[in-house]
């Protein structure tokens, strides 16, 4: 019954039915028409290839640059990245490139996705302020259609992205102990004097600790599950590159200070280890001596550092403080004003982005709590889209949760194994963070979000290649 929900929730039953019905549409036949009319003028199936592996190289400049000081208020700069890998990508396909990515029903759930956003910004009262909000999302939609053409059946492309993601968070991390070490000054008043200690709280390069969460949030998963993935197959000197990184950078999460961050932490790592002690529980029964020894030791090992580190106890108790922390009860203040606007356009919502958000939020406010979002992901896209958005856009994250489950359980090279637990972690902990927090809408979050999508919507794609 489990397995069969599960079927059901991934919708993959539903791929070989969108497949047929895409190839047989006439926007697939234009678009054959059209490259077969152009490449009547000039076809070079090795001129084309080339361009499409340059625009995969120029998407991982683009992973490589996430974190850079010089992007952090530059979106645009990501934006351009992106799109001149996806024109390259494009027209190297046009001139015959050997490249044919898969297509499923996620992408399906993608573009009705692009419809629903399209349609709350053509009906909202801001249509202007919209229609910039819609270039965003389309920016990142197309970075998803991108990345999924890029690694539809390719394992080494999949392990550069994830690699280049890995190198980059540790030095992004060093760097943040090192602020630690020196005791970097804040750029601004991150926490509530009267009931928290006064504490150093690391930005890397990012210049904001919630940020810098939010970026390592999802890499700290990935880096566990890949440790994991390199002992499963006994390659003991090469798991120590995956477990350092993986110490390295959970160890700045702590750092930055960020309640949402630990949450999603949290939230990402017990995941990760519920995947992979129910396989082991299953496969190695001679571990489940072992296993129970952790499930004992793991709880009681944080609790105890938690507590001998006064400074993050009180940080992490001031979640659970409700109004008495001025953090939560402004949080709580804008969460009411965004449910009444929700209230008030259920149906396709204010409009797209935060500056249609902006201009709503001013008739809802309490009086001194303006907001630049709801801090709450699924009640952005609820307030911006409507309820029917909210709901493509939960079944989209169920739908590739579900995927992950049966293609982590399917007969598997180890590594591919590990590596879809570690993109569903990264995944469970992005949307925990993104209940709390705003930094999900911010480039350096966002395109690791669609990135982890692609590599889930694509998990069952190269199941033939060796790892």
């Amino acid at each position: 019954m489990f397995a069969q929900l599960l079927t059901a929730l991934s919708l993959k039953n539903t791929d070989s039915a969108w497949q047929s019905i895409l190839s047989a549409s006439r926007l697939s036949n234009l678009w054959k028409s059209s490259t077969g009319l152009l490449s009547n003028f000039y076809s070079n199936v090795t001129i084309g290839s080339a361009l499409q592996k340059l625009g995969f190289w120029v998407v991982v400049i683009l992973f490589a640059c996430l974190p850079l000081p010089s992007f952090t208020n530059d979106k645009e700069g990501l934006a351009i990245i992106l799109l001149a890998s996806a024109a390259i990508w494009l027209l190297g396909t046009i001139l015959g490139g050997k490249e044919r990515p898969n297509t499923n029903t996620i992408d399906l759930l993608i573009i009705a996705y692009a419809g629903i956003n399209l349609i709350a910004a053509a009906s909202s009262h801001y249509f202007g302020e919209s229609l910039r909000g819609l270039a965003k999302v389309y920016v990142y939609l197309i970075g998803y259609f991108l990345f999924s053409a890029q690694i539809s059946n390719n394992w080494r492309r999949r392990m550069v992205l994830v690699g280049v993601l890995l190198g980059v968070s540790t030095l992004v991390s060093i760097y943040g102990l090192y602020q630690y070490k020196i005791g970097v000054a804040p750029l601004a008043t991150w926490e509530d004097p009267s009931i928290e200690d006064k504490a150093t709280r690391i930005y890397a390069t990012l210049n904001n600790p919630n940020l810098l969460a939010g970026y390592l949030v999802p890499i700290v998963p990935l880096a566990g599950a890949l440790a994991m993935g390199a002992l499963a197959r006994q390659k003991w000197l090469l798991s120590l590159v995956p477990l350092s990184i993986f110490g390295l950078t959970a160890l700045a999460t702590v750092l930055t200070g960020s309640r949402g961050g630990y949450l999603g932490l949290f939230g990402g790592l017990a995941f990760l280890l519920l995947i992979l002690g129910s396989f082991l529980w299953q496969r190695r029964p001679k571990l489940r001596p072992w296993l129970g020894t952790l499930i004992v030791l793991i709880p009681l090992s944080l609790l105890l550092a938690i507590h001998f580190a006064p400074t993050f106890e009180h940080r992490i108790m001031s979640i659970f403080a409700g109004r008495e922390h001025s953090s939560n009860s402004y949080r709580l203040n804008v969460w009411l004003s965004s449910l009444s606007m929700f209230k008030d356009n259920w149906w396709i919502g204010v409009g797209v982005g935060n500056q249609a958000f902006r201009l709503a939020y001013g008739l809802y406010m309490r009086s001194g709590f303006d907001a630049l979002g709801t801090y709450c992901v699924p009640l952005e896209v609820a307030v911006e889209t409507g309820a029917l958005g909210l709901c493509v856009f939960a079944l989209l994250v169920i739908a590739c949760l579900a995927r992950a489950h049966l293609s982590f359980w399917a007969p598997q090279p180890t590594l591919h194994r590990y590596l879809t637990a570690g993109a569903a972690a990264s995944l469970v902990g992005l949307m925990i963070h993104g209940l709390v927090d705003t930094v999900f809408y911010r480039p350096q979050v966002q395109f690791i979000f669609w990135l982890m999508i692609a590599l889930l919507a694509k998990s069952g794609d190269a199941n033939d290649e060796k790892a």
